[in-house]
């Protein structure tokens, strides 16, 4: 996993709380707060990085365990691995071919592979993945998009509140910004609907239980495109009238918008159903 962190914004210092004890033993903790994460698959091939099959070695020391030997080609990578290396590899990785799962035997020298990676023992790097065509990769990249549309679909696309404007009768207008990094097609969605929902969430994007019978029934009245978002924003912005103002419905705040979407219920533990997990959902804590 690769990622790109900065310091939090005013005001959102206690979101992940780190005592001052432990940021003295290491100070880049206080960079806790992500504005992109990838996996390595995304992160070098979004870079051009491809990866050449030396061969197969076994590894000796305390954990002997094969390894597949390659280098790297392309670009060099600023934070990447850029010299031949040994990544761990065994039966459980997931070896694809023509769609397919295959044999490790699948694999020769002076292919062309990309991979992905996650901890072996004793600071080595273990293969979760290999790939030896295009095909396979871009089918495997297709069953994540779909994954992750389900998964926002069901809980919402995130925003942030940019102004509010309270009507004498009760309701008023929300305009909200989407957060970037989510899939063009559900901005789409968004585009193309006149009536949405809108439910307030933390920052850490959990929402109420019943997320959507706490939802406020919205009519957009003007949808925007902003030129050059900064990172992180989508630039799509979206003014709605709203039935009802939640108290979560306020400048700066997150919410979260129901496009033309079917409902799920979600899992119990994403919820907030109570005051102690209201609370609990306005930080982020580490293991």
């Amino acid at each position: 996993m690769h990622g790109q962190f900065l310091l939090p914004i005013e005001g959102e210092e206690q979101t992940i709380p780190l005592s001052e004890e432990l940021l003295k033993q290491k100070p880049h903790y206080r960079n806790n707060h992500a504005i992109l994460l990838e996996d390595d698959i995304s992160f070098y091939t979004r870079q051009g990085r491809s990866w050449k099959v030396i061969g197969f070695e076994q590894g000796g020391g305390p954990a002997p365990r094969l390894k597949l030997s390659i280098e790297p080609i392309g670009p060099e990578i600023e934070g990447g691995i850029n010299n031949p290396a040994l990544f761990d590899i065994d039966d459980s990785t997931r070896i694809w071919k023509n769609r397919q799962l295959v044999t490790r035997d699948e694999i020769k020298p002076g292919q062309m592979v990309q991979v992905n990676l996650t901890w072996g023992p004793f600071d080595s790097l273990a293969t979760t993945d290999v790939w030896l065509d295009e095909s396979s990769l871009q089918a495997n990249r297709e069953i994540q998009r779909q994954r992750h549309l389900r998964m926002i679909r069901s809980r919402f696309l995130p925003g942030w509140v940019d102004e509010v404007k309270n009507n004498d009768s009760g309701g008023g207008e929300v305009t909200v910004t989407f957060f970037g990094g989510m899939d063009q097609e559900l901005y789409d969605d968004i585009r193309k609907s006149q009536s949405l929902k809108i439910c307030n969430a933390e920052t850490t994007l959990r929402s109420w239980n019943y997320h959507v019978e706490h939802a406020s029934p919205a009519t957009v009245l003007e949808k925007k495109e902003i030129k050059d978002p900064p990172l992180g924003s989508s630039g799509l912005q979206v003014r709605m009238k709203v039935t009802q103002m939640l108290d979560g419905f306020r400048p700066g705040w997150v919410v979260r918008v129901k496009g033309p979407w079917t409902y799920v219920l979600l899992p119990w533990d994403e919820h907030i159903n109570s005051a102690e997990a209201y609370e609990k959902s306005k930080k982020m804590t580490l293991p």
